[in-house]
């Protein structure tokens, strides 16, 4: 998928574009995580969250088994995703042929409803575009406010692929052929 059409495929709301990332784009990236995350600092021992925070920082691994997305504004990178064509790479699990939101962050302070939405469909897009029946997300646990936010979008909870290391994770699938059918009616 190119870049211009990734943009197409995940719209435009209003000066957001979502495009493939870019080597330049890597610090702006990890300003991006480390702001999303930072608010969930004293939930975990100082231990586990820094180890937590560098797997989600981990680009050269993110991008060896997939696409790195950003969402931009006139600012600059207000969102990233890490998008896997095969979820099974990560070892969670997850079956050969899924695909994978692998991580997924959007700065506090980025003054754009609707990021992360977009994002996901931009990850929902290049899932279909690669012929996954389905797009596999997980996220922490103490991430309620993320959690809910996947339900309302149409993800259901798949407990059988919770995950406990770092830390306990949620997992979620979004179905895509039905998705589909659904767009097509």
């Amino acid at each position: 998928m190119s870049e211009s059409t990734a943009a197409a495929a995940a719209g435009q709301n209003n000066s957001l574009l979502i495009r493939g990332a870019e080597p330049a784009d890597q610090e702006a990236i990890r300003g991006v995580v480390l702001g999303a995350y930072a608010q969930y600092a004293g939930l975990l021992a100082p231990d586990v969250f820094s180890r937590y925070l560098d797997d989600q920082l981990d680009l050269g691994t993110h991008v060896s088994y997939g696409r790195l997305l950003v969402a931009g504004t006139q600012e600059g990178v207000r969102g990233f995703a890490a998008f896997y064509p095969d979820a099974s790479v990560q070892g969670s699990g997850f079956a050969s042929g899924w695909a994978s939101v692998r991580v997924l962050a959007v700065h506090p302070g980025a003054g754009s409803p609707g990021i992360a939405r977009v994002l996901l469909a931009a990850c929902e897009h290049l899932a279909m575009e690669a012929g996954a029946p389905v797009l596999a997300i997980r996220s922490a646990s103490f991430m309620t406010d993320v959690i809910g936010s996947y339900e309302r979008l149409g993800y259901r909870r798949a407990p059988q692929f919770d995950g406990t290391a770092p830390v306990r994770s949620v997992a979620h699938l979004r179905y895509l052929a039905q998705m589909y059918l659904n767009l097509m009616r």
